[in-house]
């Protein structure tokens, strides 16, 4: 088995790696990790639009805007809604 990875929205970094037990499990972080794994001989999955949402890398207050415009679950709506109305 080979290892995964699915690209951030941007297309430069990745929001989830997995590797089956037969595959050494090496994830990249960073802006640039999408190209890390891909050269390291993991497949891209999930380009289709089913996976927006996990697509979603909240590392700035505008990816945390978009996220919250896809929509959150309970518990991250409870936590910005606390952090709103302190």
């Amino acid at each position: 088995g080979v290892a995964g990875f699915v690209a951030d929205a941007q297309g430069t970094g990745t929001t989830m790696y997995l590797a089956p037990h037969s595959a050494p499990f090496a994830p990249s972080f960073g802006p640039h990790s999408r190209a890390l794994h891909a050269a390291g001989g993991a497949i891209e999955l999930g380009r289709g639009a089913g996976l927006a949402s996990l697509r979603r890398d909240i590392d700035t207050a505008v990816d945390l805007w978009d996220a919250q415009r896809l929509g959150v679950g309970q518990y991250t709506r409870a936590v910005l809604d606390a952090l709103a109305h302190p």
